[in-house]
């Protein structure tokens, strides 16, 4: 028997408080990974980068947020319906999330 497909919100469950930013995998399979991220003035720490070994394209759904790249000498401002892909080892971080307010991401990761 097949489950009958379920709806749900990318918006439900946006917590008052967020201790540490959250990543929540919402689809997998061998050729893809696809994530809710949320994040409420998270940023990545001094002097680390990430340098993941998978494209990623990403889009900020609610909030605003800074993603610094590295080689870029100004950082990428983003808010709400704004994406970017990032090829596989292209060294980002976040340098700023909006501390009033969650912001979402929705992040696919492929390749």
């Amino acid at each position: 028997m097949t489950t009958p497909p379920s709806v749900h919100n990318l918006f439900s469950d946006l917590p008052g408080e967020l201790p540490e930013e959250r990543f929540e995998t919402l689809l997998e399979t061998p050729g893809f990974r696809l994530e809710r991220i949320l994040s409420l003035g998270h940023v990545t720490p001094a002097g680390e980068w990430y340098d993941q070994g998978r494209d990623e394209w990403v889009t900020l759904l609610q909030g605003a947020a800074r993603l610094e790249i590295e080689g870029r000498t100004a950082p990428i401002e983003m808010e709400s319906g704004d994406y970017v892909c990032l090829p596989a080892h292209c060294r980002h971080r976040v340098a700023w999330t909006d501390p009033d307010q969650v912001t979402v991401w929705l992040a696919l990761h492929y390749g």
